[in-house]
C-alpha cells in the first residue's frame, strides 16, 4: 500500500492523476470524479427524459388524430429504424470521430424539434408529417448514440471504473423510463 502511494505521489509529481486514487474512496460517485463523465451523464438523462416524452405525446397525438391502433404500431415501429444503419454509425465514428457524430446526431434531433415544433405552431401538423419526422429520428436515436457518447468519455480509467460508468449513465435512460 504505501508503494501505490508513493506512486500516486509521484504521478502527481509529473502531472498525472491515477483515475483510481480519488474515485476508489468515493464508492458510486466515482465515474462523477472524470470531467467529461460529468457533463455526459445529465445531457444524456435530459436526452432520454425528452425521448419518452416525444414517444408518449406524438403516440397519443396519432391515436387521437387517426383512430387506428395500426397507425399506433407504425410510429411506435420507426422509432427503431435506427438499428438497420447502426453499424455504419459505428463505422462513421470511426471515420470522422465519436464526438462529431454524436455531436452531429444530437444536431439531428434539434432540427427534427425545432421542425415539429414549427408545424405545430403553425397549426399544419398532420399525422403523416409526424410519423416523417419521426422516421428521421428514429434512424438516428437507435443507431448508436449511447456507445456514442460512452466512447467519447475517452478517460483513461480502469476496466471496472468504466463498467460503473456505463451502469450509472444506463441508469439515466432507466430512470427516464421510469418516470
Amino acid at each position: 500500500d504505501q508503494a501505490r502511494h508513493n506512486a500516486l505521489e509521484e504521478g502527481g509529481r509529473r502531472g498525472w492523476h491515477s483515475p483510481v486514487s480519488a474515485p476508489a474512496r468515493l464508492g458510486a460517485l466515482a465515474p462523477f470524479g472524470v470531467r467529461s463523465f460529468r457533463f455526459q451523464w445529465p445531457a444524456d438523462l435530459a436526452t432520454s427524459w425528452a425521448f419518452e416524452m416525444e414517444t408518449i405525446i406524438l403516440g397519443w397525438y396519432v391515436l387521437v388524430e387517426t383512430g387506428s391502433v395500426f397507425m399506433l404500431t407504425l410510429f411506435a415501429s420507426m422509432q427503431y429504424l435506427g438499428t438497420l444503419i447502426s453499424p455504419m454509425m459505428g463505422v462513421m465514428g470511426d471515420r470522422v470521430g465519436q464526438r462529431n457524430v454524436l455531436c452531429a446526431m444530437r444536431g439531428v434531433y434539434l432540427v427534427m424539434a425545432a421542425t415539429m415544433m414549427a408545424v405545430a405552431y403553425a397549426g399544419i401538423m398532420t399525422p403523416t408529417l409526424v410519423l416523417c419526422i419521426a422516421a428521421v429520428t428514429g434512424l438516428v436515436r437507435r443507431s448508436g448514440g449511447q456507445p456514442q457518447a460512452l466512447a467519447r468519455l475517452g478517460h483513461p480509467e480502469e476496466e471496472m471504473e468504466l463498467l460503473i460508468n456505463q451502469n450509472i449513465a444506463s441508469s439515466a435512460r432507466t430512470y427516464a423510463v421510469a418516470d
